[in-house]
């Protein structure tokens, strides 16, 4: 009887034993690398562009606290004075960096607005012919919400660049936690609840044929 309690004691805590070290090697897997740099914004915008259109008048900052960041101790801030006559009239980005042709991508961010509007997430060629790999109207609020795109490379692009377009609104955004890495969506926030978007059906079009 002893001999049976022992064996059984035994193996709940094998069992306990590999279910721990189970857990412990899905908690520490290595996450996909970011191929962004300041992606959190902890450099302030260190590594990001911006531009406005000459109908338009924005500034580029960032904030702290205020704002309650995703991660780190900043987050992008864009203050729209004007908006402008298109979408992309308003621009933040980053470029150049190489993406491969068939290697499946997510892009993803955390995003606010002052009040609900409606900013593009665009990732592209950089210069002519301005080909868009993939494409997003996304519907920010004023809270935090996390979107991502995946996709899959038609072509080799070794000046690529990923970016956010928010003009015809004239309604503050706020920006965090922007990643773009190799395969399908992978969460690194507990309790994070994505907002997956679908992206433009055509693989490659140029920015002048995209209607969003």
């Amino acid at each position: 009887m002893n001999t049976i309690k022992s064996v059984s004691i035994y193996s709940y805590f094998l069992v306990l034993a590999w279910l721990l070290g189970f857990t412990t090697l899905a908690y520490t897997q290595k996450l996909p690398d970011n191929i962004l740099k300041n992606g959190d914004f902890d450099l302030k915008l260190d590594g990001w562009h911006h531009w406005t259109h000459e109908s338009a008048a924005a500034v580029f900052q960032t904030e702290g606290n205020k704002a309650e960041p995703i991660v780190g101790k900043n987050v992008a801030y864009i203050r729209i004075n004007k908006a402008g006559n298109a979408l992309g009239h308003i621009q933040l980005y980053q470029q150049p960096f190489t993406l491969e042709e068939d290697i499946t991508y997510t892009y993803s961010l955390w995003a606010k607005s002052e009040k609900p509007r409606n900013v593009t997430m665009r990732i592209m060629h950089q210069g002519a012919p301005w080909n868009v790999y993939s494409a997003k109207s996304i519907s920010l609020s004023e809270t935090w919400k996390e979107f991502f795109i995946t996709f899959k490379m038609p072509v080799d692009d070794v000046n690529s660049r990923a970016g956010i377009i928010m003009g015809i609104e004239k309604v503050d955004v706020w920006i965090d936690h922007i990643r773009l890495y190799e395969g399908e969506y992978v969460s690194d926030i507990e309790g994070a609840e994505p907002h997956a978007v679908e992206p433009s059906s055509k693989l490659t079009t140029t920015w002048a044929e995209l209607k969003i």
